[in-house]
């Protein structure tokens, strides 16, 4: 669906977000804000979106700023709890796979086409542009999907025919050559989902190693440490890995993989809860830490009782840069002196 982004209808929007949220969530708060205050919230946003095109202010009445998270989210939304709620149904009853990552989605539909578009269309607003591809693959980032003659659902390395005839490796040293190695290894079993798809990814990279000049001996060297790496047992280089050693190896990655999402949102969350504070300039350390143990005492009487403040924890982030004088400061943001000795009509 094009423009998606910057046509959806704010009231039709607003009222699919409030439902949602109300069907959702029991207690009708996130994280201390009731439904009603993120349904104003996001309404102040919608409502106070302009643009400034020769000289002239404009309001942007339909759709949000193309790209961002908040736009996204709600265009979504609007699709799919607003405009196609009976989709949604009949979606959910078929026990059907939906993926979603920025302005890309892809979904899973075990019936005829027709019956699809016919549900799919149901109440769109005529100033949508749809555009459908249906077909037995899909690509989705750098996988692509499919499904065997057995109807069971497979995937392998996604690459654009225009510009991805090969695994992408750039012109780097021999050591950032090994590290691309283990990366491009680690995608290509995450994406395959058998040995046989595998084995050909293997291929290709072999042949953009070599051909970025990093020798075969090395080549099998990080491979075999690769496997070793995520569980597999030593083997000799020329040996080959068997089906169950492979899936042994996916299911490895794939733990690996959710290991480290994991791990990521653990460190957002610890950013989250963390406040980075300068850390002051004093002549002795007695004065800072002074000066630390009383701002601590003072954001915890006056925050360390509120729900959203309670759990942040204070940082200090040491200052390693010396004190510049008004000199050191200007000195490089005077004009090039080729332009200060420039004749008045060429600097204009």
């Amino acid at each position: 669906m094009d423009n998606l982004t910057t046509i959806f209808s704010h009231d039709q929007t607003i009222a699919a977000l409030k439902s949602l949220l109300s069907d959702q969530l029991k207690d009708q708060m996130i994280q201390g804000i009731t439904v009603d205050t993120i349904i104003e919230l996001v309404y102040m946003v919608l409502q106070n979106q302009f643009c400034v095109s020769n000289n002239k202010l404009y309001q942007q009445f339909k759709g949000g700023a193309s790209g961002l998270p908040l736009t996204m989210l709600l265009a979504y939304i609007n699709m799919f709890y607003g405009q196609h709620r009976d989709f949604v149904k009949s979606f959910v009853e078929k026990n059907e796979l939906f993926g979603r990552y920025q302005d890309q989605a892809l979904l899973t539909w075990h019936g005829s086409e027709d019956e699809f578009r016919t549900l799919f269309n149901t109440g769109i607003d005529t100033e949508h542009l749809m555009t459908m591809s249906v077909g037995s693959t899909v690509h989705f980032h750098d996988l692509e999907i499919g499904h065997n003659s057995k109807g069971v659902l497979e995937s392998k390395v996604y690459y654009d025919r225009d510009i991805d005839t090969l695994p992408n490796v750039s012109d780097e040293s021999i050591e950032n050559l090994s590290k691309q190695l283990h990366a491009v290894l680690y995608r290509a079993v995450r994406c395959c989902s058998d040995l046989e798809k595998f084995r050909w990814e293997r291929s290709l990279i072999n042949v953009s190693f070599l051909l970025s000049g990093l020798p075969p001996g090395s080549i099998d060297y990080i491979i075999q440490n690769f496997y070793v790496e995520f569980g597999l047992p030593t083997r000799s280089f020329s040996c080959v890995l068997q089906d169950d050693e492979y899936r042994q190896l996916r299911r490895n990655i794939i733990q690996d993989v959710d290991q480290q999402a994991e791990l990521k949102k653990q460190r957002d969350r610890q950013r989250h809860n963390t406040l980075f504070l300068p850390c002051p300039h004093f002549n002795d350390q007695e004065t800072l830490a002074t000066y630390k143990q009383r701002l601590k005492v003072w954001w915890k009487k006056h925050y360390g009782n509120e729900p959203q403040t309670k759990h942040i924890q204070i940082k200090w982030i040491e200052s390693t840069s010396k004190n510049l004088t008004n000199s050191d400061i200007l000195v490089n943001k005077r004009p090039p002196i080729r332009l200060l000795t420039l004749p008045k009509n060429e600097k204009q």
